[in-house]
């Protein structure tokens, strides 16, 4: 009977899978704060409006263009935003932008409300990788053997 054990580079493998994982949420959370720090506030021109899925889950969204000085590339950006926010951009043409100096693409639009499926994604990963963990935590602890694990897999 031959004892199996996961060693570290298991647990090495799960806190790797964690961290990749968790990337987008540290990123994310960076550029928030930088935003909030060092972003200037700017009136960027609605260039659409538009509401997606309206009879079931309406999301309001709009697609607007940053001034030439932030953006020179005249890009058009889409952002979903409350009803409100929504409503103000189809009737003044305008809605109102924190963007990073020199990064057009770092901005956070008045009254946005961002998709929650990505962090919801993430969590439910976190949970498997922490189930797992706590598996291989319980399985060095007991010092299961091969012939038990095989025996309880072929019963499952």
């Amino acid at each position: 009977m031959s004892t199996v054990r996961p060693g570290r580079g298991a647990y090495a493998a799960l806190l790797l899978v964690a961290v990749l994982v968790n990337l987008p949420l540290l990123h994310h959370t960076w550029q928030q704060w930088r935003i909030d720090r060092d972003g200037v506030d700017v009136t960027a021109e609605v260039t659409d409006t538009d509401v997606l899925r309206e009879e079931s889950d309406p999301h309001h969204v709009v697609r607007f263009r940053l001034p030439e000085d932030v953006d020179p590339s005249g890009r058009t950006w889409p952002a979903q935003v409350d009803p409100e926010t929504w409503q103000r951009a189809e009737e003044t043409g305008e809605v109102g932008v924190r963007v990073l100096p020199g990064e057009p693409g770092a901005h956070h639009v008045d009254g946005e409300q961002p998709s929650v499926l990505g962090w919801v994604v993430i969590g439910v990963v976190d949970v498997i990788v922490l189930l797992l963990a706590l598996l291989l935590w319980r399985i060095r602890r007991t010092g299961m053997t091969s012939e038990v694990i095989a025996r309880d897999t072929s019963h499952g």
